[in-house]
């Protein structure tokens, strides 16, 4: 943990630094970057005002050009980059821009490779999920008419189909659970150097049924339920919970997708009262690579932190320093300050006399 002093001294070297904002050019025809979804202005935008925020400065380009440019050596210096390569068909496409920079030093947000490829693709996911110690749905006959089908790397909700299904998108057939969506967005804070929990959103249909969930039309259409929130988490779902961000390699922040089973609708009043725990709770993905907005699941559980939320009191010493303080720039700053290289004094390493080396 890092005391007050020394967290400021890392806020203080962020300052100038260059953060890159890498996105998908919507006119991209490569035949690998087909999307289903492209991250249009608005998201841009509030990532350019947090790098503003922040006092650093902004520098903006398209995958292609990003690739084409780190290969061919003739990048200005960049300290840091924002991947806003999203809604790739197919996963191994969005793994270029975290590729890239690996491949150059920089520091990828909010994630490398690993996350992207693990964390991205449902079926790997359930298995370290499972290994976690989290519940998840048993995969079940696509005949079967009581399942769901989720392809196998889109987001957004995008291809879930309920009861049996043919086709020939990759994904996993699972048991339908019934019951309530519940989400939990996760930043890791730099200051304690450990993850804390946003508060928990659980999700509320108009019609009071068991067998809605958060699908494709409601993501887009944002009408037909409303949102509750849930402060705190178990100790014991915490450390399964932060057992899976360790095996996915989560280093910045991410989200966590889950169903509460019930049969009975009036429980979804009761869940806001406690803590999200483990009871009834079934794994469903965990997103690696989360939209944010100042209105979507991440914006809106960062706008209800409260006191009784582990990421109060970091929350508001970042708001202390931040005058413009919003979901952006409190996970621009703490990506930052969690994945900011030592300097030069800091990493520098005693020479051993060569006399002395053993062979």
């Amino acid at each position: 943990m890092k005391t007050d002093g020394e967290f400021e001294l890392v806020l203080d070297r962020l300052k100038g630094l260059t953060v890159a904002i890498v996105y998908i050019f919507e006119g991209e025809n490569a035949e690998g970057f087909a999307n289903y979804h492209v991250w249009k202005i608005n998201i841009i935008s509030g990532w350019l005002n947090a790098i503003k925020n922040l006092v650093c400065r902004p520098f903006i380009l398209d995958v292609r050009t990003f690739a084409e440019k780190a290969f061919a050596n003739t990048l200005p210096h960049i300290d840091f980059v924002v991947n806003l390569n999203c809604g790739s068909c197919t996963l191994s496409p969005m793994a270029i821009v975290p590729a890239t920079c690996a491949f150059l030093g920089i520091p990828c947000i909010p994630c490398d490779c690993t996350a992207v490829l693990t964390g991205e693709n449902k079926l790997h996911s359930n298995i370290l999920a499972q290994a976690s110690g989290i519940p998840v749905p048993r995969e079940i006959n696509p005949e079967d008419s009581r399942g769901i089908f989720r392809p196998l790397n889109w987001g957004s909700s995008r291809g879930i189909k309920v009861g049996s299904i043919r086709n020939d998108i990759l994904g996993i057939y699972q048991e339908f659970i019934p019951g309530f969506d519940v989400t939990t967005p996760v930043v890791f804070n730099p200051c304690s150097e450990s993850f804390a929990f946003l508060p928990s959103i659980l999700y509320v249909p108009d019609t009071q049924d068991t067998c809605w969930f958060f699908g494709e039309n409601a993501k887009d259409t944002k009408v037909g339920y409303s949102r509750q929130i849930i402060h705190g988490i178990s100790d014991i779902l915490r450390e399964k919970y932060l057992h899976l961000l360790k095996t996915v390699n989560v280093q910045t922040y991410c989200r966590i997708d889950a169903r509460i089973k019930s049969n009975n609708f009036d429980k979804i009043h009761s869940l806001p009262l406690a803590p999200l725990s483990e009871e009834n709770l079934y794994f469903i993905e965990i997103n690696t690579m989360p939209t944010i907005s100042s209105t979507n699941s991440f914006g809106f559980s960062y706008k209800s932190v409260g006191v009784e939320d582990e990421c109060h009191i970091y929350l508001e010493k970042l708001k202390s320093r931040y005058k413009e303080m919003d979901v952006y720039t409190f996970l621009l700053v703490s990506s930052m300050a969690t994945l900011l290289k030592p300097s030069a004094k800091e990493n520098r390493i005693k020479a051993t006399p060569f006399d002395k080396c053993s062979l």
